[in-house]
C-alpha cells in the first residue's frame, strides 16, 4: 500500500525588527519675546533670544527691518538736532543743526549733489547744534518754534524768521534774567518753562506768551544727591493707575516731573493753571541714578515717561508703583542689566536719545559710540512689548515728521530710516542687503542631563522673496552668531548648502521657505544661530532641529 506523503513543513523565517530610532525632532516658535539678558542661559524662554539684530519682534514672528535711503547731505559736520514747526495753518517745515552751529531746512528731498543754505548759525561754547524744541501757540494765536540751545540761548521760529530772546524790557525780550542762560524747555500746562545751565532753576513764563517777565523757582534744597536739572517734563496720565498719586477718584491728571543730573526725580501738582498756582506743590520724589548727559535721555510715551539712567531704562508709572528695575518692571527688566552697564561705560558721552517711533510702533533707545561702534540702537516694540537691537541705522539722532522717520548722522546727512530694501540707497542707487542675526536662548533638545549630537536645523520664513540663510546649532554656551554672511538673490531662487529651499505659497505674492540644513557638534543644550540676508519685512516665524541622543558623557 502506498503512503501518501506528509506535507513539507512550513519554513519558519524570523521577522526582523527595524533598528531602534534614536533621532528626536525639536520644534520653537521665533523669539517674540525679544531679548532676555536676564535669564539663566540653561533651558531658557523658547521664545527669547541672546541675540536679536534687526529682526523686530511682531506679531507673527521676528521681522527682517526696512532699510533707510540719503535724505539730505553736505552738512559739514555731525547732525546733532532734527526739530519740526508744525502751525496749524502753514505747511510744515523740518530743520537739522548740526555740530558748529548751523541750522539747515531739510523738509524736502534733494539730490546728494546739492549744498544746503545755511539758514543761521548759534554759536556755543557748551553743546553747539543740541536743541530743545517744542510747538507753541500764544494767546494771540500766533505759533511758534520754540528753541533753546546750552550756550545758545533761546529762539523761536513763526514761519519765516529765526529770532533770539535776549535780556531787557522791549518786545520779544525777557526782563529779569539772561535767556542766553537757558539749556532746556518744556511748556507745562499753558506755560514756557525753562532751566538754567548748572543751576536748579527753573524760570517760567507767564501763560501764553514767549517772551516778558519771569517767575524763578528753585528747587535745590529737594536734590539730595546734588547736581543740577537736567530735565522738566509735562506728564498728563491716566491718575488712577499711578500709585496715589493721580486726581481725586482717578481719571486724567497733569504733573510736572523734574530730573537732576544725579538722578533724583520729583512730581509736582496742581490745582489749577500753571506754576504760580498756590497749589502747585511737591507730591513725590524717586531715585533713579545718574542720567546721560545732555536732554535726550527721555521721551513721552503714550501716557508715559521713558526714562535712561545708570540703573538702565525706567517708566514714570512703574516708578510710582514700587516697581523695581530689574526683578518688579514689567517692561525692561529682561534688558537692563546690560542696558546699565552700557549708560555706567557711556554716561558723559553724546548722546543717549530715547524717542517714540509711532509709525514704526517702536520705542528706540539711540546709543552712542561704544568701544569703537556706532549706529547701535535698542528698539522695545510696543505691541509686544519685547526688544531687539538695530544695527546699521545712521542714528546720531531721531525724529519723526509727517509720519516718517529721520536720523541724522556723524557726516553731516540726514536719512530716511525704516524706508526700501537695502541700507544707504541715494539718489536711487541701492545700497546693502538688508541683513539680520539671532541666536536663540538654550533649548534641552529633550533630557539635560544627556548629550546629543546635532544632525539637522530648519528655520522657516514668510517672505516675498526666498531669502539667504546661514544657520547651526551652537552647544553651550557659545553666543556668537555665524560670522560669515549668507548670498541673497532677490527675485530668484536662493540656494542653501547646495540644496534648493522648499517653497510653500502663503498668500498672494508672499511665500513660506524652509529647508533642512546638517547641523554639526555635540552639546545638552543647543539653540538656533543664524544670519539672514533678504527683502525687507521677512518674517522668521520658527524653527526646528533634528538630534541624536546619547548618554550622559
Amino acid at each position: 500500500m502506498a503512503l501518501t506523503p506528509l506535507p513539507h513543513p512550513r519554513k519558519y523565517i524570523p521577522r526582523r525588527s527595524f533598528a531602534t530610532q534614536s533621532h528626536q525632532a525639536y520644534a520653537f516658535p521665533s523669539p517674540i519675546a525679544g531679548l532676555d539678558s536676564s535669564s539663566p542661559l540653561p533651558g531658557g524662554n523658547p521664545q527669547t533670544a541672546i541675540v536679536l539684530n534687526n529682526l523686530i519682534p511682531r506679531d507673527l514672528g521676528c521681522m527682517l527691518r526696512k532699510g533707510y535711503r540719503r535724505w539730505v547731505s553736505n552738512m559739514g559736520s555731525e547732525i546733532r538736532s532734527l526739530m519740526t514747526y508744525r502751525s496749524p495753518s502753514e505747511s510744515p517745515k523740518h530743520f537739522a543743526a548740526n555740530s558748529v552751529g548751523n541750522i539747515y531746512d531739510v523738509t524736502m528731498e534733494r539730490a546728494s549733489s546739492v549744498v544746503p543754505t545755511t539758514l543761521i548759525n548759534v554759536p556755543s561754547t557748551i553743546r553747539p547744534g543740541e536743541w530743545t524744541s517744542l510747538n507753541y501757540t500764544t494767546n494771540a494765536g500766533q505759533h511758534f518754534l520754540v528753541a533753546v540751545n546750552p550756550g545758545g540761548g533761546y529762539w523761536t521760529y513763526d514761519g519765516v524768521a529765526w529770532l533770539q530772546h535776549t535780556m531787557g524790557s522791549g518786545t520779544g525780550q525777557i526782563s529779569n534774567v539772561d535767556p542766553t542762560t537757558f539749556n532746556f524747555v518744556t511748556v507745562f500746562k499753558t506755560q514756557l518753562v525753562f532751566t538754567q545751565t548748572g543751576t536748579n532753576v527753573m524760570w517760567a513764563l507767564p501763560t501764553g506768551v514767549i517772551a516778558g517777565n519771569m517767575e524763578e523757582f528753585d528747587v535745590g534744597s529737594l536734590f539730595p544727591n546734588g547736581g543740577s536739572i537736567a530735565a522738566v517734563i509735562n506728564w498728563t496720565f491716566d491718575g488712577s493707575a499711578a500709585g496715589g498719586l493721580g486726581a481725586t477718584g482717578g481719571g486724567m491728571d497733569n504733573k510736572l516731573v523734574i530730573i537732576s543730573t544725579e538722578g533724583d526725580v520729583l512730581v509736582y501738582g496742581t490745582g489749577m493753571e500753571g506754576l504760580e498756582n498756590a497749589g502747585f506743590a511737591l507730591q513725590g520724589r524717586w531715585y533713579i541714578g545718574r542720567v546721560p548727559v545732555g536732554h535726550r535721555f527721555f521721551t513721552q510715551y503714550n501716557a508715559d515717561i521713558a526714562i535712561i539712567s545708570e540703573r538702565g531704562l525706567s517708566f514714570m508709572t512703574e516708578l510710582m508703583r514700587g516697581e523695581g528695575f530689574y526683578t518688579h518692571a514689567q517692561a525692561a527688566a529682561r534688558i537692563n542689566s546690560e542696558v546699565a552697564a552700557q549708560v555706567a561705560e557711556t554716561i558723559s558721552d553724546f548722546y543717549w536719545e530715547v524717542k517714540f517711533l509711532p509709525h514704526e510702533q517702536l520705542l528706540v533707545i539711540k546709543v552712542p559710540e561704544l568701544r569703537g561702534v556706532i549706529d547701535i540702537q535698542w528698539a522695545f516694540e510696543v505691541n509686544n512689548k519685547a526688544f531687539c537691537m538695530l544695527r546699521g541705522y545712521p542714528m546720531n539722532t531721531v525724529d519723526t515728521f509727517n509720519g516718517r522717520s529721520y536720523g541724522g548722522d556723524y557726516a553731516g546727512n540726514v536719512w530716511l530710516l525704516f524706508e526700501g530694501e537695502s541700507d544707504g540707497e541715494v539718489d536711487d542707487v541701492p545700497g546693502k542687503d538688508l541683513q539680520g542675526s539671532v541666536v536663540t536662548s538654550f533649548q534641552t533638545l529633550g533630557e539635560g542631563t544627556f548629550v546629543k549630537r546635532f544632525l539637522m536645523v530648519k528655520p522657516s520664513f514668510i517672505a516675498n522673496t526666498a531669502p539667504g540663510v546661514i544657520a547651526r546649532l551652537n552647544a553651550e554656551w557659545n553666543l556668537q552668531p555665524p560670522n560669515v554672511s549668507p548670498p541673497f538673490l532677490p527675485q530668484a531662487d536662493s540656494f542653501w548648502d547646495i540644496g534648493l529651499w522648499d517653497v510653500a505659497k502663503w498668500a498672494g505674492t508672499t511665500s513660506s521657505y524652509e529647508a533642512w540644513v546638517g547641523a554639526v557638534g555635540t552639546g545638552r543644550y543647543g539653540s538656533l544661530s543664524m544670519r539672514v540676508r533678504g527683502a525687507a519685512d521677512t518674517i522668521f516665524v520658527g524653527w526646528q532641529a533634528v538630534v541624536e541622543g546619547g548618554g550622559i558623557l
